[in-house]
């Protein structure tokens, strides 16, 4: 009866570590933005590279309940406005690729969040 219990116990909590995974990534992801060299483009507008930081934290802060995984998060929250739906941009390094390909890329196996 005991590691019954034990188990269930177990279950219960599990989704927990995995959601404070998702979160302690998402807040890794945000920080790399943060410290990166990059502009970030919204809606035609140049933003910092603290700028961006700072939108995704409220963003992320607004739709953390709904976020389940890294992937959605870039996909669904920190690539494209949700008012006018259009993309989100990063210069970097003489390039402009879009937002949802550059944090996409930061989660590569060579630059996997830790």
């Amino acid at each position: 009866m005991k590691a019954k219990w034990t188990f269930l116990l177990t279950l219960s909590i599990l989704p927990t570590f995995a959601l404070a995974g998702v979160e302690q990534d998402i807040s890794t992801l945000i920080k790399r933005v943060e410290q990166s060299s990059c502009t970030f483009i919204r809606n035609g507008k140049a933003y910092t590279n603290q700028e961006a930081a700072e939108h995704m934290r409220n963003k992320w802060d607004y739709a953390k309940d709904d976020v389940d995984s890294v992937e959605v998060f870039i996909k669904e929250v920190a690539s494209k406005s949700w008012l006018s739906g259009k993309p989100y941009w990063v210069d970097c390094q003489d390039k402009r690729i879009t937002s949802e390909e550059w944090l996409t890329s930061l989660m590569s196996p060579a630059n996997h969040i830790q």
